[in-house]
């Protein structure tokens, strides 16, 4: 054990203040409960009737610890290790009706880190009723565990809900049963329970209170003695009698106190001590025993690690969490972000509540990539009691800073999101913050697909601080990837703990799964503190089902609206109606529509001047011929035009290609050029009239500055319907980010106006529609739908078919060509 040099090293602690408790919760805050076969509760539902006490074979019997805590009612049990863990938990007034049942195995949902580690029963009954609390303030309220499956109740036992004192001041705990070699008639349903507390300023004293039954004779009903013994393995260290006024058969209370020496804390301390009571009248025959081991009570000890501005100029932060195995074991989980390259000098457990804060234990050995992680099997007695009354902090010192951050373990009872695996720590995002501000937040997913987060915020500097709890979801982390921001909660001060009521939708769910989260503190819309979210446990119940697609894409049901309308495609997001050049191949375009990206592949016209003499540029698909005017590396350096741009793609002088129309892709009966001369691009219409149309004269049109057109009706106040003229002139459209209109330069096309194309040997192409943007211009082909299909159909049949009037060929509507409408018809009689 050491010393701290200099008191002043170590200061005050930031302790994050927690809420006031209201006046249900001054009253009535701890509480326990026996689980035997003794209960004197009588279960009104047939279908889960008090089995006969036969059923309970292996004679289970548990104790449960519970805690008010802001309306919520935390709950805590420890069993018999000889059983499984129970099915569920149910909550039931004295005459038998069921309040609330908790499910406690479920399939497909393993139990959460903590309860699977201590063999434990954790949990809260959010938001108790202020009916059934005051039930439980008039001691009148159950608890049952029941074993079995969904379908059929193995066995249940149950106990009364009562309020004990000295819970408050609770170290340790012990599940007494029948001892070996007494009478299992007698015996038959009876257990007890110790709530175990320590003193060890001067003289080193244990205080044992035991609620127990089953040690009584028929004919013992007045100052009946018991015997109360510790046993350090088989070597006695207390044998106390003492009186119990009126005995009953369910529950009796008894309590003493003795000093012990220090050998006897160490064994105490390592899970070595046990504690029994017996009859004093019949010894051999009934008596109940138990190990003593850390108290029952669900509960871990979380720190916020940091420290001043003028001590830490590199804002390192870090948090801490502790735990109490039930054979003794201290474990413990470090974490120190942004330590840069300096190895911690000492990383240390010390003792807040002396006035030299004195180092307890040395937890260096373990650190490793920013974690200290390990194990203290051999506990002193020293350590628990600051421990369970909270006076213990966290250490971390470095060759330059005797104390660079630290912070104090503060009690956290394990229930909904404290029973994750593990906390998360909330980073620095705002550098005008001081370094010292630092968060950690634990998440989970129930069953019933409820998302629960509890979070602790230090080093902000005001508490009256109005801050808002969001959650980016992002299917994975990706370029464009598409983002659900979920608003949790808005909240004043450093903590805020909560279970909404509505649950997640399939979309968040799925994201929780598989992808990636950024869970955030905002104020005013400025992120003050994140951290990154990855793949969070979802219950099976709660996933969705997905597609064999490369990212997951959500199947929802009914009750969901539709699927994200983005598209992920060789490793980047695109969004509804994007359409992009491959990474891979240059001569692929892709566009996305319905969430679903579609490609088509170029296959490339034929150059005008022999293959030797084509010239390949990289990135782009097809040869181009050279030319006089083709300019040289130099002149391509200094960023000088050099290329044609067509729906967002270069093109070199010269090179000929297939424009990409939405949605049929590469217009092979289109060829298009970039003109060296002016570098313009200019398309001419394939005449071929088996593959293209029948009518096509060929001529060119230039599709850089506009098609000559008069626009649509409009969609848009902003578009000009036909024959009105503009109130703009045109240079104020065209500066207003409109584009130029070639046939008539006087009416240029406003930004944001959508319009057909004009062909000279089609006239208006309503097969395409065009929309100015900002100054470019961008065409794609219209959809094929069940109309126009129909109107086609019609035009063939009556030998009036117009290209320049029909978008489809009959490839494309053969699909609604031969679908027949289903009638219902009655039968005859």
């Amino acid at each position: 054990m050491k010393c701290v040099s200099d008191p002043d090293i170590i200061q005050d602690i930031e302790i994050v203040p927690q809420n006031s408790l209201d006046d249900d919760e001054r009253t009535s805050k701890h509480f326990a409960a026996l689980l035997t076969g003794r209960s004197s509760l009588v279960l009104k539902n047939d279908y889960l009737r008090l089995s006969p006490n036969e059923r309970n074979k292996n004679k289970i019997i548990a104790t449960g610890r519970f805690n008010f805590h802001r309306k919520n009612l935390h709950y805590s049990f420890i069993f018999s290790e000889r059983a499984p863990r129970p099915r569920s938990l149910q909550f039931i007034d004295s005459d038998g009706n069921i309040l609330e049942e908790f499910t406690l195995l479920a399939e497909g949902t393993p139990v959460g880190y903590y309860q699977n580690v201590t063999r434990k029963v954790c949990g809260a009954w959010r938001r108790m009723p202020r009916i059934y609390r005051r039930l439980l303030k008039q001691e009148k309220l159950y608890v049952v565990l029941v074993w079995g499956t969904k379908d059929f109740t193995e066995f249940t036992i149950s106990g009364l809900m009562m309020r004990y004192n000295v819970l408050a001041r609770e170290i340790f705990s012990s599940l007494m049963e029948p001892a070996p070699n007494t009478d299992p008639v007698l015996m038959h349903g009876s257990g007890g329970t110790a709530i175990i507390s320590l003193a060890t300023a001067v003289n080193p004293s244990i205080y044992i209170s035991i609620i127990f039954n089953g040690l009584f004779g028929v004919n013992e009903i007045s100052d009946v003695p018991v015997n109360i013994t510790l046993h350090v393995d088989k070597k006695k260290v207390l044998e106390k009698q003492v009186l119990v006024k009126k005995p009953s058969n369910e529950l009796n209370y008894v309590e003493t106190n003795t000093v012990l020496e220090n050998q006897d804390m160490r064994a105490l301390a390592r899970g070595r001590l046990s504690v029994g009571i017996s009859s004093a009248s019949n010894p051999m025959n009934m008596k109940l025993q138990g190990r003593i081991i850390p108290k029952a009570t669900c509960e871990i000890f979380q720190a916020l690690l940091s420290s001043s501005n003028e001590h830490n100029s590199h804002g390192t932060t870090g948090l801490a969490w502790f735990y109490m195995t039930n054979e003794g074991y201290l474990n413990y989980n470090i974490q120190v972000d942004n330590l840069r390259s300096e190895i911690p000098a000492a990383i240390t457990l010390i003792d807040l509540s002396t006035r030299r804060k004195t180092e307890l234990e040395d937890l260096t050995p373990y650190f490793e990539n920013g974690w200290a992680n390990g194990t203290v099997d051999r506990v002193s007695p020293k350590v628990l009691e600051p421990f369970f009354y909270g006076s213990l902090g966290v250490n971390v010192a470095t060759q330059r800073s005797p104390s660079l951050i630290k912070g104090k373990l503060v009690p956290k009872l394990v229930a909904d999101a404290r029973d994750a695996p593990a906390p998360i720590l909330l980073k620095r995002e705002n550098y005008t913050l001081p370094s010292s501000a630092v968060g950690l937040v634990w998440l989970t997913v129930d069953n019933d697909c409820h998302i629960h987060y509890d979070v602790s915020l230090a080093g902000l500097g005001f508490n009256d601080r109005k801050l808002d709890l969001t959650l980016d979801l992002l299917p994975m982390l990706a370029p464009g990837a598409p983002v659900i921001t979920k608003h949790l909660e808005s909240f004043v001060g450093n903590q805020v703990e909560n279970s909404p009521v509505e649950s997640l939708s399939r979309e968040e769910l799925g994201r929780l799964d598989t992808g990636v989260g950024f869970i955030k503190i905002l104020e005013n819309k400025a992120i003050l503190l994140s951290a990154t979210v990855s793949q969070l446990h979802v219950p099976v119940g709660c996933r969705p089902p997905y597609t064999d697609n490369n990212v997951p894409t959500l199947l929802f049901d009914n009750g969901d609206d539709q699927q994200s309308g983005d598209c992920f495609h060789e490793g980047k997001f695109y969004q509804e109606e994007a359409q992009w050049t491959s990474t891979n191949d240059p001569c692929t375009m892709c566009f996305c529509q319905n969430g679903k990206e579609k490609c088509d592949t170029m296959i490339c016209p034929e150059p005008d001047c022999p293959s030797y003499l084509r010239v390949r540029i990289p990135g782009e698909c097809c040869p181009a011929c050279p030319s006089k005017s083709m300019l040289t590396e130099s002149q391509i350096r200094k960023n000088l035009p050099h290329r044609c741009l067509f729906n967002g793609k270069a093109h070199s002088k010269g090179s000929k290609f297939h424009p990409f129309l939405i949605p049929t892709g590469f217009d092979s009966c289109t060829e298009c050029v970039c003109d060296p001369d002016d570098l313009e691009i200019k398309c001419i219409r394939n005449k071929n009239e088996k593959s293209c149309c029948k009518n096509c004269n060929k001529r060119e049109f230039n599709v850089n500055e506009s098609y000559p057109a008069d626009e649509m009706p409009p969609k848009h106040p902003n578009l000009l319907r036909k024959n009105e003229k503009p109130t703009k002139s045109a240079d104020q459209i065209l500066s207003d980010g409109g584009c130029r209109n070639l046939n008539n330069p006087y009416r240029p096309h406003e930004n944001g106006s959508e319009y057909h194309p004009y062909i000279d040997s089609l006239g208006f192409y309503k097969c395409v529609t065009c929309r100015c943007n900002k100054g470019t211009q961008t065409c794609k082909r219209n959809q094929c739908d069940k109309a126009s299909c129909e109107k086609m159909f019609k035009a063939k049949k009556n030998k009036t078919l117009d290209l320049a009037e029909s978008c489809c060929s009959v490839k494309d509507c053969r699909k609604y060509r031969h679908r027949k409408s289903h009638r219902v018809t009655n039968p005859t009689s």
